[in-house]
């Protein structure tokens, strides 16, 4: 076991939301989350947690990530845990799944479990078979919270893992996994001014069909299409503005639609079209210019 440990996780943008249909897709980008877990062998089982810049928001998924990696260890230490994030929060983009990755590996890491990559001792196999664990731990911290009303496995994956994932959530299986690997591509992430999550599941059930048809263009690696025509889809249902996304295309976006339940929109655009899409959507509010993320979460400090 070793004192401390550090770890990050990204966020991610939707390309299927899988409330209708227990299916989804998302993609990482490259905000995320940084947590370190500090473990103390006193038999206390003290957990205080930190969220730094965030005093608003209650430590409680935090503590909980790495209460719920020591109980299924029947260990009874106390830590101390502390996040820091540019991943705006509550916005769609992932930002539960993304804490809950870099907590619960940290918490890993700290204990010995996982070893970081280029350990020369590092067992791969181990690895691999802890990243399974490390997900749905993180997927129950949240679930424990009410974080979470599908238990988001397609964020919580592509958060993990990077890249694109789609998958069952509700068996928690992953069906695809691929990556958008064009370099000159960037995220644009959109918070509209005076817009507030909705989550009115039954509204939401009432797309099903029609979200399946994204899905299957999802499947097939029509992935711009599926993210669009998902957009518009849960955008209309859930009352937030579809024109945005219209805008987005006109202005020069490859793709562009709601991600999550919102507030957030999330597009995709080449590096040449940023200034141009910038200049038409930043009437609607703060703007976030990031990239695709195809990189594993990781362990990037052990002590």
């Amino acid at each position: 076991m070793y004192s401390k440990c550090t770890a990050i996780s990204h966020g991610s943008g939707t390309i299927i939301n899988a409330i209708a249909t227990n299916k989804g897709s998302a993609f990482g980008i490259t905000l995320g989350v940084e947590a370190t877990v500090e473990l103390i062998n006193d038999h206390k089982k003290i957990i205080n947690g930190k969220i730094e810049g965030q005093k608003e928001i209650a430590p409680n998924l935090i503590e909980t990530c790495v209460k719920n990696v020591l109980d299924y260890y029947n260990l009874d230490y106390s830590a101390k845990v502390t996040t820091k994030s540019n991943l705006p929060i509550k916005s769609g983009l992932s930002s539960s799944s993304a804490t809950a990755n870099a907590v619960t590996l940290a918490t890993m890491g700290v204990l010995g479990k996982y070893a970081p990559e280029g350990d020369k001792k590092i067992n791969k196999k181990i690895n691999n078979e802890l990243d399974d664990l490390i997900i749905n731990l993180g997927i129950k911290s949240c679930f424990d919270e009410n974080l979470t009303i599908t238990g988001a496995y397609d964020d919580a994956t592509a958060s993990y893992y990077g890249g694109i994932t789609i998958t069952d959530n509700e068996n928690r299986k992953i069906l695809k996994r691929d990556a958008f690997n064009d370099e000159d591509v960037k995220v644009i992430v959109l918070i509209p001014n005076n817009y507030q999550k909705n989550l009115n599941k039954e509204r939401m059930i009432l797309i099903k069909n029609y979200v399946e048809i994204a899905f299957n263009n999802c499947l097939v690696g029509n992935y711009y299409e599926a993210l669009f025509m998902n957009g518009l889809f849960y955008a209309s249902t859930l009352n937030f503005p579809t024109n945005i996304s219209i805008e987005a295309l006109e202005s020069g976006a490859l793709t562009f639609g709601l991600s999550g339940t919102g507030p957030s929109y999330i597009g995709l655009c080449k590096a040449e079209n940023v200034p141009n899409i910038v200049k038409y959507l930043e009437k609607y509010g703060k703007i976030y210019i990031t990239e695709v993320c195809n990189s594993k979460s990781k362990i990037i400090n052990l002590e």
